[in-house]
């Protein structure tokens, strides 16, 4: 099991990344998260493999619930339109016989 870590993400520039490879990949093995830029914008994420699996574990579960809950609802959907359908003709014979007309 996996405990996100919380400790602030470090900004570095793919030059400074470039150039101190070897020193990163040793923070990162030891649990430092960087986010790396590209002309002062965020383009990447440099985590843990740990961290990385558990997020994407994660994601594909969040995923997995979504398509669950949305099949869910379109289902009930469809029940709802074929009873409105099928209360239909039942709710037109019964204002014919009562008032006659629909």
């Amino acid at each position: 099991m996996y405990f996100y870590n919380l400790s602030p993400i470090e900004d570095i520039n793919t030059d400074w990344l470039r150039r101190h490879l070897r020193l990163v990949l040793e923070e990162v093995n030891h649990g430092v998260r960087y986010a790396i830029l590209r002309r002062g914008r965020p383009v990447a994420g440099l985590v843990p493999v740990s961290e990385a699996r558990a997020l994407f574990e994660a994601t594909r579960a969040d995923r997995k619930y979504r398509d669950i809950q949305q099949d869910m609802n379109r289902r009930d959907e469809d029940r709802l339109r074929q009873a409105v359908a099928d209360a239909g003709p039942a709710e037109q014979r019964y204002y014919r016989e009562r008032y006659g007309r629909v």
